[in-house]
């Protein structure tokens, strides 16, 4: 994929180059300057800290970060004070449209300090004391008429469950209308130097009441992967839409073995009344099924889900949302059940969400319960500021294999539109509880100025 960062930096170097010329007016150079400081602290237990803020209802991060796991950036630095220059150039030639946006300069103001991860070796934080010129990321759109190709970083990559769910992916992705087929083709492979590749086409027809769509995927990983897959939607009134996806699965691992099997994922909606609204979906996935690395299933194979749930419009400002989901995961004899709940409400200038979901045999372990409750808010104090909280508390009744876990996550933030093109944004973020009966507490504070030209 380095090929696409010299593809880049040409075009970069044209577009920069156009202003020179006659086509002055359809060319537009814009930019972002991003100034960043950061203070953290992790405690007496960095680990267990580390580990708390990892968790999926917090910050939601990889552990452990090994090989080319870039997730260890996403932590708290304990210190970083450092400055990001972006450039987004836009432009009509001859009927063709093109954005080319890039992060081109990091410039650091002081060197970061990091908080080492004795589990894995890894520093913990984002942090990058070169000041230099440098392509860290870049995406170039090129639009014209149906057709659009990018090429670049992919900063959130999303194909389908089974195969592609991911960020930090980058390669070039082309869709175009093909004789009433909505069709979509992609090469691309990880930000790193892991080496999996992954490729894929589909082609969607859509018509009056629905659609249908064929796809191929392929990937080249530790076992090369093919998914050959068909899906539909189809909309019986105006009332009921259902929708289904059969995939089937062949893979090959290093020894030449080959193995196949099949997903299937079936859903349906139905509006009751102008109230409420009913949703399902059922999952099963064949045991000898090999999802992608990057994929996102619920397991990796061999288990089957269902859920069924409701939206309820209670008025214009309230809405509640009920859902009840079972996995049956064939390697473990407890059945994993789960309930949430979820309130948006809208009040004024305000902005309220409450959510609290009750698991009982989380990891498929018998009495082993988990509630997570999740307040929400966000206040517009006027057209310059923002105000928003999140509290989350998660609490286990029994130990996990990967150790019992409980705590309390909050962060606030304020926003400020200091004018048309500078903006301060500050965030405060604290977490206490323990893991293995191991106590973590951490806290963060980043604030972010950001002038854009």
């Amino acid at each position: 994929m380095k090929k696409i960062s010299l593809l880049l930096t040409f075009a970069l170097v044209m577009a920069l180059a156009v202003p020179a010329f006659a086509v002055v007016d359809n060319v537009k150079i814009t930019g972002e300057v991003e100034t960043v400081f950061e203070i953290g602290h992790y405690g007496e237990n960095v680990d267990k800290t580390a580990e708390l803020w990892a968790d999926g209802d917090a910050l939601d991060i990889d552990l452990p970060v090994v090989g080319d796991n870039k997730d260890s950036d996403d932590f708290p630095a304990e210190r970083a004070f450092y400055q990001t220059i972006g450039l987004n150039i836009t432009g009509n030639v001859e009927n063709i449209n093109f954005d080319l946006a890039v992060d081109t300069i990091t410039n650091s103001f002081a060197e970061a300090t990091r908080v080492p991860y004795s589990n894995t070796g890894y520093d913990l934080g984002e942090g990058d004391d070169t000041n230099q010129f440098k392509m860290d990321t870049a995406l170039l759109t090129v639009t014209k008429g149906v057709s659009t190709l990018k090429a670049g970083d992919f900063a959130d990559y999303d194909v389908d469950s089974y195969f592609i769910d991911e960020e930090d992916m980058e390669g070039v992705e082309v869709s175009t209308t093909i004789a009433d087929y909505d069709v979509r083709a992609f090469v691309v492979g990880e930000d790193g130097d892991k080496g999996d590749d992954y490729y894929g086409v589909s082609a969607t027809k859509n018509f009056a009441n629905g659609s249908y769509t064929g796809k191929l995927y392929h990937a080249r990983a530790e076992e090369k992967l093919t998914d050959l897959a068909v899906a539909a939607t189809y909309d019986v009134n105006e009332l009921f839409t259902v929708n289904g996806e059969v995939v089937f699965n062949s893979s090959k691992d290093q020894a030449d073995e080959t193995e196949s099997d099949s997903l299937i994922n079936l859903g349906a909606k139905y509006k009751a009344t102008d109230v409420v609204t009913v949703r399902g979906e059922f999952e099963t996935v064949g045991d000898k099924f090999k999802a992608a690395p990057q994929a996102d299933l619920e397991e990796d194979n061999d288990y089957t889900k269902f859920n069924l749930g409701s939206d309820f419009a209670l008025n214009a400002n309230n809405t509640l949302k009920a859902d009840y989901t079972v996995v049956d995961y064939a390697d473990n004899s407890e059945k994993k059940n789960t309930i949430e709940l979820a309130l948006d409400n809208t009040t004024g200038a305000f902005t309220n969400t409450a959510s609290v979901e009750f698991t009982t045999n989380d990891n498929y372990k018998e009495n082993t319960d988990v509630t997570v409750l999740t307040l929400g808010t966000e206040y517009a104090m006027s057209d310059i500021s923002t105000v928003n909280a999140k509290l989350v508390n998660k609490s286990t009744d029994k130990a996990h294999d990967d150790g019992d876990l409980s705590y309390t996550y909050l962060v606030a933030g304020l926003n400020q539109k200091l004018s048309d093109n500078i903006s301060w944004n500050t965030e405060a973020q604290f977490i206490t509880g323990e893991k293995n009966n191991v106590d973590g507490k951490g806290n963060s504070v980043k604030t972010k100025l950001t002038v854009s030209f």
